[in-house]
């Protein structure tokens, strides 16, 4: 008979799966980031205080339920989202990662600090099902070397604790303006690309699973893009966690200049927001937004066809002999065994 194990196991199955639930069968973060709040009822009506918490839950529900043959996964809020998966709009077939924060597109000035959501925490997630958490974090390398000490610690606990729970951690650094700044000009824009690197850097090293990544450039120009082009490939560098790209509101046809470049780099994909999904919501005659609904299906199908093309797949799977040593007989006495 085999020895028992004395040390925790090498590969945590409960993070693969996560991983797994979320990417495509091949592989690939072909994802619909759809957990926006404050902004998203502004979409549904001029006057956003005329909408009900059933009006947003019930426009979410429905594109979902639309969409979700088009994507890996979905990125859901707790407080509108997740009753998808009650109602059954999100499949079974579908990954949900869910945010914890608690975050709008409202830039204040000054340095910023990240406001997680209260009431809900990563064991939450787990009970309700998520397959993998995400966090919004605003971080600058040469900000105020406090507040940027107090959103390291926010990875390091949030990471620390998603750990405990085998749940895959998302981080999305956000580099931000800070008083004074031109964000207009060629120095900021610079400084801004670097920033993008170096914070994503410090996400990984700090215990993200996966990087949600500012697209660190400027498509524009020519000129832009060859820089976008070196950029990206600085990023795959330094980082030694997957990545992938967010819309941040580009249009499509820039988005889709983005994701190339990026997935060419070495990217495994995309988590794309209102740029796909911003006319299926704000159109509200039905026959119109049921066209609109179908436009958005084939901008995601669009944004596969290139990430699948040009990016580079996750590790879903690892070979059996790696498996054997990582899990050896009795592996799980020691899996967790005080949560």
């Amino acid at each position: 008979m085999s020895a028992l194990p004395t040390t925790a196991p090498k590969i945590d199955p409960g993070k693969l799966r996560g991983l797994q639930r979320v990417a495509s069968d091949d592989g690939f973060l072909e994802i619909c980031a759809f957990d926006h709040l404050s902004d998203f009822a502004e979409l549904l009506a001029p006057d956003p205080k005329s909408v009900s918490f059933g009006d947003v839950v019930a426009a979410k529900d429905a594109i979902v339920r639309a969409l979700s043959p088009s994507v890996s996964a979905f990125l859901l809020d707790a407080r509108y989202g997740l009753q998808t998966v009650a109602t059954g709009a999100l499949s079974r077939s579908v990954g949900l990662m869910v945010s914890v924060e608690d975050e709008d597109y409202a830039i204040p000035p000054g340095p910023r600090q990240t406001r997680l959501r209260a009431g809900w925490s990563p064991r939450q997630m787990k009970l309700a099902g998520a397959d993998a958490a995400k966090l919004l974090w605003f971080y600058r390398t040469d900000g105020d070397p406090a507040t940027a000490e107090h959103q390291r610690q926010v990875v390091r606990d949030l990471a620390g604790s998603c750990e405990q729970l085998s749940l895959p951690l998302i981080v999305e650094p956000i580099w931000y303006p800070l008083p004074g700044e031109d964000r207009s000009s060629e120095a900021w824009k610079a400084a801004r690309v670097d920033g993008i690197i170096a914070s994503a850097l410090v996400a990984g090293e700090l215990g993200a699973d996966i990087l949600k990544v500012e697209f660190p450039g400027y498509v524009g120009t020519d000129a832009g893009a060859e820089r976008s082009v070196a950029a990206c490939k600085q990023l795959d560098d330094v980082v030694n966690k997957p990545w992938a790209i967010l819309s941040a509101g580009a249009n499509y046809e820039q988005f889709k200049l983005q994701l190339q470049i990026a997935c060419q780099a070495g990217a495994s994909g995309y988590l794309a927001g209102r740029s796909v999904w911003r006319d299926a919501v704000s159109i509200h005659d039905p026959a119109k937004r049921g066209e609109a609904i179908a436009a958005a299906r084939q901008l995601l199908d669009g944004l596969n066809d290139i990430t699948r093309k040009y990016g580079r797949p996750l590790t879903l799977a690892l070979p059996l002999r790696e498996v054997l040593t990582g899990m050896p007989d009795g592996w799980f006495q020691s899996w967790h065994s005080t949560v």
